[in-house]
């Protein structure tokens, strides 16, 4: 472009400061400023970030002139916020879920078709190290081929959802807003779903507590769990492969790799116990310099595709995410609504203040 690619925040909360403080170490953007509905939120963003920040979306879109905005607000507001911004010539990220249900997903890529603009999604575990880590072992070939992938989704609902918090609003309750990680992760290495399968605990208010999916995708079958109610809550990837195993901790941000031996049979019962446990150790410490240092900071894997994401569209290429990913990742839990009765449609969709 031969200048800074000019990136506003439509919205002000957590994320929004986490966004904020990655895009501020990229040579190639400029923040144009900031914008959300609650005054109050508005004016504790502007005096901890010093940012400018807009009294309305239309003042933020004339003055400050981004090229992107980052939609950063609760998700009902995610597809008309889109729509909005993209009919006004801007590119969009969106922050999960990239919309609240498939019709909206398909409107909001109409719009982007038409206007001439890209929209992504923000699918940000894709990104963390250890995934990375985990994604090149697999195209390396050290696992051999893949033949089962299962990801585990746990939540912990603390005293803010118990109050009413937005994501009890969605539709199946808090694990909307989790959800996508879980998809998103099936997708990028089972491929494409061709047949799902779901079993679910649903609870009061048509929330979900505990599913269970099975699919058949293009690349290997994958299993996914979305839990509200395991204590302590976990999130994992496992992928299984002919050659090995490995099993990815998204909490702790840890990866164990699990590969037959030709050990004496007593040896064979004592070695993966140490092998699992010298990982373990190693990726602990290496994690602590890592933090204490400053090289890594909470939810790397947002720094890591935002640097990625800026790096493509400066030269002209389309995001590391596109919309069809981010379209079926929406699809899909649509599908587990209606499979566990509860229909997405009757929720309305929400317009920004």
């Amino acid at each position: 472009m031969g200048r800074p690619i000019r990136v506003a925040l439509v919205g002000c909360g957590r994320i929004a400061r986490v966004h904020r403080s990655y895009l501020e170490g990229l040579a190639t953007v400029a923040l144009a400023g900031a914008w959300d509905s609650d005054a109050s939120a508005r004016d504790a963003f502007a005096n901890e970030t010093g940012i400018r920040v807009f009294a309305t979306l239309e003042e933020l879109l004339e003055t400050g002139g981004p090229d992107v905005a980052h939609i950063l607000t609760p998700p009902l507001t995610h597809a008309p916020l889109a729509m909005k911004l993209l009919e006004a010539g801007v590119n969009v990220l969106v922050e999960k879920p990239f919309a609240s249900t498939t019709a909206d997903a398909d409107r909001v890529l109409a719009v982007a078709q038409r206007c001439g603009r890209w929209v992504t999604a923000d699918h940000n575990r894709w990104f963390d190290p250890v995934v990375q880590q985990a994604a090149q072992m697999l195209a390396g070939g050290q696992l051999g081929k893949l033949v089962g992938v299962e990801v585990f989704q746990g939540a912990e609902i603390g005293e803010r959802e118990a109050r009413g918090h937005w994501s009890t609003n969605l539709p199946g309750g808090s694990l909307h807003n989790l959800a996508s990680h879980a998809l998103y992760l099936m997708r990028r290495f089972a491929g494409p779903v061709r047949d799902l399968r779901v079993i679910a605990r649903v609870g009061p208010g048509d929330a979900l507590e505990e599913v269970r999916l099975v699919a058949m995708g293009e690349q290997a079958p994958a299993s996914v769990t979305l839990s509200v109610r395991t204590r302590p809550f976990t999130n994992r990837l496992t992928l299984y492969g002919t050659e090995a195993t490995v099993e990815v901790n998204l909490n702790n941000m840890t990866l164990v790799e699990r590969r037959p031996r030709q050990l004496p049979k007593l040896l064979n019962k004592v070695w993966p116990n140490l092998s699992e446990a010298s990982q373990l150790l190693t990726a602990t410490v290496r994690n602590a310099v890592a933090f204490a240092v400053g090289r890594q900071r909470f939810y790397p894997g947002i720094g890591a595709h935002l640097r990625v994401l800026y790096e493509q569209v400066a030269v002209g290429n389309p995001p590391p995410v596109t919309a069809a990913e981010a379209r079926d990742v929406v699809a899909w839990y649509d599908e587990i609504l209606t499979q566990c009765g509860i229909g997405a449609s009757t929720y309305p969709t929400a317009v920004p203040a």
